[in-house]
């Protein structure tokens, strides 16, 4: 298979992988990928507990499309980890020991 542009990160490009996708009323809804188009470099997207009626396609680097943990973590009140910041190493810095 060859990529002509770069799928959105973090989302699982296959038949039944679950994500959240965005509707023309600009309302996210956990969906699940129904098939895929590699030719047009898109996905047919089923909103779960919606009639099939209402899928969509959707370019795979559309900015309607995100992955599904962030429904989980909304719910819950939780944020995403943030990257954890990389130590600096100091040349001429002070350094401060307190001894009991």
């Amino acid at each position: 298979m060859t990529w002509r542009s770069r799928p959105k990160s973090g989302i699982t490009f296959e038949v039944g992988a679950q994500l959240e996708a965005r509707d023309r009323q600009k309302n996210w809804y956990a969906a699940t990928i129904e098939k895929i188009d590699y030719d047009k470099e898109r996905v047919l997207v089923h909103y779960r507990q919606w009639s099939r009626r209402h899928n969509e396609w959707f370019h795979w680097s559309s900015p309607y499309l995100r992955p599904l943990e962030r429904v989980s973590l909304r719910r819950q009140g939780l944020m995403p980890p943030q990257a954890q910041p990389v130590p600096t190493l100091l040349i001429n810095a002070k350094l401060f020991i307190y001894h009991d």
